[in-house]
């Protein structure tokens, strides 16, 4: 995949593990269920195929999709327009997070916290206020908490 290119959209960004990891704990999400959700999802969801909802948390959405095939084709035809899906479950627009089955389960492994900081994770912004506006702060707020447990 060609990362320079897909990240000249504007709406995509490269995301560590250990930071996703971070907010996870923080917010304590590996423990919650969302399987109303989660059904909801999938009955809702065609334009997402082969991906399973994980965790909804606030305005952000952490999907589990089956490859990094999976990933390249959502992160080429993802559109804003695309939100309506989340319109119609959450009634707002959100953030998608996309982690490969692999990366999920690597996520969940506590040992190889190094590597964790090299395996990057996708995030797919939910409108163009947040792409303009809110990517620093966004940014910041997950470096703060990197800094922290340094």
């Amino acid at each position: 995949m060609d990362s320079t290119k897909l990240l000249e959209s504007g709406n995509l960004y490269y995301l560590s593990l250990s930071k996703l990891q971070e907010w996870l704990k923080k917010n304590n999400l590996l423990n919650r269920e969302f399987t109303e959700i989660k059904k909801q999802w999938k009955n809702l969801s065609p334009f997402f195929i082969d991906t399973e909802l994980l965790v909804s948390e606030q305005d952000i959405i952490l999907l589990r999709v089956k490859d990094k095939n999976v990933v390249e084709y959502l992160a080429k035809t993802y559109q804003i327009k695309e939100q309506q899906i989340c319109q119609k479950l959450f009634g707002e627009n959100k953030h998608f997070i996309l982690l490969t089955k692999k990366q999920w389960e690597f996520l969940n492994n506590e040992q190889d916290d190094k590597e964790k900081n090299l395996e990057n994770c996708l995030v797919l912004f939910k409108d163009e206020e947040a792409i303009k506006n809110k990517l620093t702060k966004w940014l910041e707020d997950f470096t703060q908490v990197s800094e922290q447990k340094d």
